[in-house]
Formats: C-alpha cells, sequence, structure tokens
C-alpha cells in the first residue's frame, strides 16, 4: 500500500490513529508471539472498515509481525463511528466493547433516528446517516474496567456524556505515565468546530463538564477527536472553543426570547440557524433542531425558560421577574 506512513501513523509505543473522516485508533499489545490490536471506532460505512482493515493488513505485513484483532471498541453509538464494525466484526472475529447505554442504540440503531425526528421517522431519515446496521455488542465496558497492555501499559475507560449518551473515552497511560486519549466526539477540534458551530448535542451542561473533565486529564500527550485534526499542546485552546460555541447557542435562544414574547421550538431553530448565516440541509435541520431541543429542555430545568402549551402550540418564553416594593 502506497504512502502506509501517511495512513497509520504512531502516536507513542504500541498506539496509532489511521487518519480521516472519523480518526481510528489501535492499540497494540505483544502477547505470546501475536499482536493482539484493540481498534477504537470504524468510521462511516463497511467501505471504511474494510480500508481500515487493509491499512492495518499491510502495516503488519510491513513489520513482519502476526496480529490478531482482539476487539473493537466503541466510542459512542454514532453511525460515523461504528459504521464499519460489522464488516471488521465478520471478517476478524473479534468482540465489540460499547457503554451500557450506547448498547441499546447500536442494537436498536432506530432509536437513533426516531430521536432526531421525534417519533417513527420518514425514509430521508432511515438512511445509513442516521441508521446504521445493527451492531451486537459482546462485552459492556465503562470507566471501571482496566486492560493490562504489554511493557508495562494499560488501557482504561473515562465516560464524557454530553454529545451521545455514555461515551467511552479510551486512555493508554504507559510505563512513565505519559497518556494518549481517544476522545471520539467529546471534543471537537478548531476547524471541526468553527465548520459545525452547532454540533449534535444531547445535554450542553453534560458536555461543558465533559470538556472540563477532559482537560483535567493529567500527562496527556495526544488527544485524538473523532474527527479533524489531533490535538496536544492545543487540548485548552480547542477545549475553549468548544465551550464559546455552546455558550454562543444558549445566548442566541435567549436572544430570540427575549425580541418576542413567546416563541415555538420550530421559530426557535430557525431564528438560531439564521444568525449563524445558516440554509440548513435537512441533515442539518435534524441535528440542529434536535440540538436545540436539548438547550430548551435543560434550560428550561435551569428555569432561564419556561414552557407551555397554549392553542395547541407549546410555546417557550422568558418569564417577567415581579417587581417588588
Amino acid at each position: 500500500m502506497d504512502n502506509l506512513s501517511a495512513k497509520i501513523i504512531e502516536l507513542s509505543q504500541g498506539v496509532y490513529v489511521i487518519p480521516g473522516n472519523t480518526n481510528v485508533g489501535v492499540i497494540t499489545s505483544y502477547e505470546d508471539s501475536c499482536t493482539q490490536v484493540y481498534l477504537i471506532d470504524s468510521g462511516c460505512t463497511e467501505i471504511d472498515g474494510e480500508y481500515v482493515l487493509d491499512v492495518i493488513k499491510a502495516f503488519f505485513k510491513q513489520e513482519e509481525k502476526e496480529f490478531k484483532i482482539k476487539a473493537l471498541i466503541s466510542t459512542h453509538c454514532h453511525a460515523d463511528h461504528v459504521g464499519g464494525h460489522n464488516y471488521i466484526k465478520d471478517e476478524c472475529h473479534c468482540q465489540i466493547y460499547a457503554s451500557k447505554h450506547e448498547r441499546g442504540c447500536m442494537e436498536t440503531p432506530m432509536i437513533q433516528c426516531t430521536t432526531l425526528w421525534g417519533g417513527y421517522p420518514p425514509h430521508e431519515f432511515r438512511t445509513l446517516y442516521f441508521k446504521p446496521q445493527e451492531t451486537e455488542v459482546d462485552v459492556i465496558i465503562g470507566q471501571e474496567d482496566s486492560i493490562p497492555l504489554s511493557d508495562n501499559r494499560t488501557l482504561t475507560f473515562m465516560e464524557l456524556n454530553g454529545h451521545s449518551y455514555q461515551e467511552i473515552v479510551p486512555i493508554i497511560t504507559n510505563n512513565d505515565g505519559r497518556k494518549v486519549l481517544f476522545a471520539g466526539d467529546a471534543i471537537f477540534p478548531r476547524g471541526e468546530i468553527l465548520e459545525h458551530w452547532i454540533p449534535l448535542i444531547v445535554n450542553p451542561v453534560e458536555f461543558m463538564d465533559s470538556l472540563d473533565k477532559l482537560c483535567a486529564i493529567e500527562n496527556v500527550d495526544w488527544c485524538i477527536p473523532g474527527h479533524g485534526d489531533f490535538l496536544s499542546k492545543n487540548i485548552l485552546e480547542a477545549a475553549e472553543m468548544n465551550k464559546i460555541a455552546i455558550m454562543s447557542t444558549r445566548m442566541a435562544i435567549l436572544d430570540a426570547l427575549k425580541n418576542k414574547k413567546k416563541m415555538t421550538c420550530e421559530e426557535i431553530v430557525k431564528y438560531v440557524a439564521d444568525k449563524n448565516n445558516m440554509e440548513m440541509t435537512m441533515p442539518q435541520w435534524a441535528m440542529v433542531g434536535s440540538s436545540v431541543r436539548s438547550y430548551l429542555a435543560v434550560m428550561h430545568d435551569a428555569r432561564e425558560i419556561r414552557m407551555k402549551v397554549e392553542k395547541n402550540l407549546l410555546y417557550f418564553y422568558i418569564e417577567e421577574k415581579k417587581e417588588t416594593n
């Protein structure tokens, strides 16, 4: 395979990344004359899974080493991270690891597009972009789990919620305490967040909290987001950009409701999109709408805004403060 060095990049001892539309992690551990491989995510489609496997085969052929893919670790259930799972599992007979709450969506992917639509979705939302193939999860993992690796390294996991329900971030710790972590969509690098200023989020409060937890991890050499550029010395900068994007959407919602006495969710989605100069496609409408509804829910729970049903329409509004003498 031509230019193999650009297709699989070494981050630290036994830790690699295959860059692409979705960055795929490769963790190796030498056991019994064979290299055991843990993959992190698999890309958007079966074609991505095939590409990942071809890169790995070429790499170990060049290294003149035998290998076995032991497990495919899922950061979360979204289609662009699990699309190649079934192909790799069928080819390599490996196990699939996922967290408890992501498992449900992976094994019943209709949940994902139903959540975006708010009911049984039309055919435009029953595509691989929203509804990946069913994927059977073999092992449930969580932040209490730890996997020993060769050369006194360890593989542990952190749960970072907000983008999804129970996202898993694998952390590889070397024998000198230095770490490489694969953050999935718990953080977006600068280029990605600028391009997708309103990312898909199920809970913006938890997403902000996860950014703080991510930045609090010590001795990190590399943080690999699910998409875009790798993060090293610029993790804090990327986290701040993510926070600004979250606060920007929250402020846009408050601005919308300050300008009008009450608005429906659809009106708020349009206001937020217009304010960001967006001409939304149908997929963007689904994801931005889902994210805005998540903002509205947590802002209502925090009593920043109120909601009520009036003439069979659900309205959101800011409650006027009563004057006190």
